[in-house]
């Protein structure tokens, strides 16, 4: 049997918002892939210890006996042992729309911080299950199969979910912290940059965050939302302008705050009660 799979891809992959896509257990090597896996991928450990560099930041992190530990696709990195002892690693990579959610519910995305299972050894039998599966039926594509591979990776994510336990004060308290940080390079690059087009979505994946938990932890840190932020600060510098300039047109300060013109013109009526020009009016007549 191969020590490594990739996993026929399903004819309508909408079917399976999280499927396999490759699984694997040997004993591992120095490998390194600077342009990162296509996919997410969960590493589990069973014994000797290594050490897991992130390509892209620097940052290291030891791997040891009992852990398990998650990675985002696309995204350079290396790996190779530090013991004598034969490095055991099993793992998985794996797509889909509810992938980066699932991550993030269970506590392994997105601070990329290695955990303890309680049931670290079902969760390598799970992904030896998935393995053998693979490997049985590598020459045809049956849909109850691929379900039944579905189904067998969402249970693994269920038995690596982080636990109060598993953390421990220490472990919460460092998780608090990255997202901490997170959210305050969030507002930072909202300050520098808000006077440029700026979505949402871009602002999440530069703190590496789905939009939808973003969103939600920026509401829960500053009592509104993201683009609620975004627009009180062009709002705030519109109203600086028209105090500098009582003759600069509406076009102008729309275009200085990377708006559409009658965007902006609806945003601030509905703000402030009454259109650009005439608070432009008000401002110099006072």
């Amino acid at each position: 049997m191969l020590p490594f799979s990739l996993i026929e891809m399903p004819r309508d992959p909408n079917r399976f918002p999280l499927y396999p896509y490759s699984v694997g257990r040997h004993i591992q090597y120095h490998h390194v892939r600077p342009g990162g896996f296509p996919v997410y991928q969960i590493f589990l450990i069973r014994t000797g210890k290594g050490l897991f560099r992130d390509l892209e930041t620097g940052g290291e992190t030891v791997l040891e006996s009992g852990m398990a530990f998650a990675y985002p696709p696309d995204r350079g990195h290396e790996y190779y042992p530090l013991s004598l002892e034969p490095w055991h690693v099993g793992f998985i990579g794996f797509h889909g729309d509810l992938s980066q959610g699932l991550l993030e519910g269970i506590g392994m995305q997105p601070a990329a911080l290695p955990l303890r299972p309680e049931r670290f050894e079902e969760c390598w039998e799970q992904v030896g299950s998935i393995w053998h599966t693979v490997n049985q039926q590598a020459s045809r594509q049956d849909e109850q199969v691929m379900q039944e591979l579905s189904v067998a990776l969402y249970r693994l994510l269920l038995l690596l979910r982080r636990s109060d336990s598993d953390t421990g004060p220490a472990g919460r308290l460092e998780l608090e912290n990255v997202r901490n940080e997170a959210l305050q390079k969030a507002v930072s690059l909202i300050n520098e940059h808000f006077t440029e087009p700026l979505l949402v979505s871009n602002l999440a994946a530069a703190v590496g965050y789905s939009v939808q938990h973003f969103q939600r932890l920026f509401l829960q840190e500053y009592g509104i939302t993201p683009h609620k932020y975004l627009q009180n600060l062009r709002l705030e510098r519109a109203l600086q302008l028209m105090r500098e300039n009582a003759d600069i047109p509406v076009q102008d300060i729309a275009l200085n705050l990377g708006m559409e013109t009658n965007y902006f013109i609806r945003v601030f009526r509905n703000t402030y009660g009454c259109t650009p020009g005439t608070m432009r009016k008000r401002l110099h007549e006072s």
